[in-house]
């Protein structure tokens, strides 16, 4: 169960935040354990339709997040235990939102849950986190599966960095746009029209239809608004739905240059997670199925069912994996291939891992040297096509003077 709590420190500090706990009593028992001087505990209400729409969910800024598996990636390389490593981290951490993170795992872990557990009900950690963590307890490396996921955190955050630098331009092109665009179709294109009645004259097309669209807003504006907000809600719901889920995740790896992105990302880390299986000895039936999971895609899960469904007839896995070169590049197939043969699957799966990441950043960044220019031009066309619908008629009206 889930607990609301608002404490104080032996400095006086006032603390709030979420804890999980199997009854109020050991929630308030974990609290105490941390010299807590518990003011409020109450049991976390239900979410209602009311609270999804309205409800602002914090979450954890990607650089934070990194640093955060960084420090316990280090700590736990040490041979320091999970648990006194956390705590050790809850007195460092300065973010509010990664302390109460940190708090919530440490709460979850001392109410008898596993780490993959408790990271699956903080609402912070995807899929794809927890899949590689309980594959890291199951294999026993533990370690090294936070020493991958915190160098994978740090390049997401940087890559996303990098996304949001080149995006910064267009979006305050855009946000001008909007400007002149709503100062032109509702205040400055109307006047237009009661000059050209003067002169007995008819507006260009462009500017009337330019006038259009400002009565349409006028009038229609916040419906659209409205019907736009509620039209993305209900999709947003339906995509987070099992049905949903499959058609994204079929269509993700069907866009133009972004469908080959994604899908580098899925086969990164299905080799990167079974590679890490494999090499803690589990089973290969097992850490498909794992792996499948890991990538976060519906497709690549299915897939990955069967080929666990193959092996287990006694197939091998590049003959398996040969009916989805849709999906499984023939780089991976010969790369499985051999190391079925030399019995060094699990480190040339690594090899494919790291040599998919690659090809991921490459095209992250040939994507954003292309983005920008183009959406740069665009929009500038279409601010262009705003200022033509307001000086064309000027022009027009001097041609008559």
């Amino acid at each position: 169960m889930e607990f609301v709590y608002r404490a104080k420190t032996k400095n006086g500090e006032e603390k709030t935040g979420k804890i999980n706990a199997r009854s109020e009593e050991s929630a308030l028992q974990i609290l105490q354990s941390y010299d807590y001087i518990v003011i409020d505990l109450q049991k976390q209400k239900e979410t209602t339709i009311w609270d999804k729409i309205f409800y602002k969910k914090t979450s954890v800024k990607g650089r934070d997040l990194a640093v955060f598996l960084r420090q316990l990636s280090t700590m736990l390389s040490a041979k320091i235990p999970l648990l006194e490593s956390l705590k050790t981290l809850l007195n460092q951490i300065t973010s509010p939102t990664v302390r109460d993170m940190t708090f919530s795992l440490i709460s979850s872990l001392d109410s008898g849950l596993t780490l993959s557990q408790a990271m699956s009900e903080t609402n912070v950690f995807s899929k794809f986190y927890v899949e590689m963590v309980r594959s890291g307890e199951v294999s026993g490396r533990l370690e090294q599966v936070f020493s991958y996921l915190a160098d994978y955190a740090e390049n997401e955050a940087e890559l996303n960095s990098k996304a949001n630098s080149a995006l910064i331009y267009p979006i305050f092109i855009l946000l001008v746009f909007i400007v002149i665009g709503s100062v032109i179709t509702i205040s400055i294109a109307p006047q237009m029209v009661d000059i050209f009645q003067e002169f007995d004259k008819q507006p260009p097309a462009l500017t009337m239809a330019l006038i259009n669209i400002g009565k349409f807003l006028i009038n229609w504006g916040f419906l659209v608004i409205l019907i736009m907000a509620g039209a993305f809600w209900a999709m947003k719901n339906y995509l987070d739905s099992a049905e949903g889920q499959n058609i994204k995740s079929y269509w993700m790896m069907k866009l133009p240059v972004l469908g080959k992105i994604y899908k580098n990302i899925y086969v990164s880390r299905f080799a990167e997670t079974l590679s890490t299986l494999l090499v803690g000895g589990i089973p290969v039936v097992e850490a498909l199925e794992i792996s499948g999971s890991a990538t976060g895609n519906f497709v690549f899960k299915n897939i990955a069912s069967e080929l666990a469904d193959g092996i287990r007839s006694g197939e091998q896995i590049n003959k398996l994996m040969k009916k989805y070169e849709e999906y499984f590049p023939p780089l991976v197939n010969q790369m499985v291939a051999i190391g079925e043969t030399t019995g060094r699957l699990s480190d040339l799966l690594k090899r494919v891992a790291v040599y998919y990441y690659n090809e991921v950043e490459r095209g992250f960044s040939v994507l954003l040297e292309l983005l920008q220019p183009m959406l740069i031009v665009v929009l500038g066309g279409l601010v262009g096509i705003l200022i033509a619908g307001v000086l064309l008629p000027i022009y027009q009206l001097a041609q008559t003077i």
